[in-house]
């Protein structure tokens, strides 16, 4: 008689296998190098993710993922101060050393998506995402939605410019004071209540 699978194994390989990702590209992703670091059998890849292209899938919709608690926020009922607050989190989170290094490979992940020309990519999707959730914010707060639109993709390219900007100079400080101008002028562009 086979063995239950066991429901939480999958996520816990993912898990790991993020950790071990962190300071490595997809590009290096196999299930026998994995298999060396984690120190488990290829076959426990195989078992659970089938091949290699549905195992990078899972891995990209994992660090993807990681933004779904800070958009999951009813941003459009937030006043000028509480989303501050909110954009500030968001920043925090994404600078830490683990937020860095996620973002490097969603960055891969994005430009992986491009060159395979997976036009709907999870990465390639994340913009848009954040789009849609600054935009929300703005709209709510009396501007119209075209304009709403424009300055939450100039905040959004902002932020993810500027995650890169500290992943490659590797100087933080300088990119959050730039992250905190920019919050400044998106706010700024909404018109007190």
């Amino acid at each position: 008689m086979p063995r239950k699978p066991d429901p939480t194994r999958k996520p816990e390989l993912l898990g790991q296998i993020l950790e071990h990702l962190r300071g490595r590209s997809l590009a290096t992703v196999s299930f026998r190098t994995l298999a060396e670091a984690l120190g488990v059998s290829t076959y426990v890849f195989v078992y659970h993710f089938g091949n290699r292209a549905e195992l990078i899938a899972e891995i990209v919709r994992a660090v993807v993922a990681r933004n779904d608690a800070l958009l999951s926020v009813a941003v459009s009922e937030l006043d000028r101060e509480a989303f501050g607050k909110h954009l500030a989190r968001v920043w925090h989170e994404v600078t830490t050393e683990r937020g860095r290094d996620l973002h490097r490979l969603e960055l891969e992940a994005a430009l992986l998506e491009t060159v395979a020309g997976e036009v709907g990519g999870t990465a390639r999707g994340a913009v848009g995402r954040w789009v849609d959730h600054v935009a929300g914010w703005v709209s709510a707060n009396g501007v119209a939605p075209a304009e709403a639109k424009v300055a939450a993709r100039v905040f959004v390219d902002a932020l993810f410019g500027l995650q890169y900007d500290a992943i490659v100079s590797g100087d933080g400080r300088r990119a959050s004071a730039a992250y905190k101008h920019a919050v400044e002028t998106l706010v700024s562009r909404v018109p007190q209540h």
